[in-house]
């Protein structure tokens, strides 16, 4: 019983370890994508966008997510911000930070 109860607990311990490490570095890219949009350097942002994701297939956090959408919107870039809406499209519902990055968006190509 102690075996199981420590074997459990370590498994819990690593997983923890994992995901404060996940959220970490999804932290981090929101971040250096901050610093690039904030240079002016929307193209880089969106690449690293992109690395990230092919790296990983975890979720994005808010902060990347509307990174990346300044990005597009700044470029003018409606296929990678759809391509972005898409990807975030489930969790738009119950999340309310990334609707407005989405409608400033979008309000760019509708004044075009």
């Amino acid at each position: 019983m102690l075996k199981k109860l420590f074997t459990n607990r370590s498994s819990f311990v690593i997983f923890i370890a994992k995901r404060s490490a996940f959220i970490q570095s999804n932290a981090d890219l929101g971040d250096e994508m901050k610093l690039l949009n904030d240079n002016k350097q929307f193209e880089k942002a969106l690449d690293l966008f992109n690395k990230y994701k092919t790296k990983s297939n975890e979720q994005y956090s808010n902060w990347s997510i509307i990174q990346a959408l300044r990005a597009c919107t700044e470029i003018g870039d409606l296929h990678c911000g759809s391509n972005i809406h898409n990807l975030v499209s489930s969790r738009l519902k119950y999340d309310p930070y990334i609707l407005p990055s989405l409608i400033h968006f979008y309000s760019k190509f509708i004044h075009q």
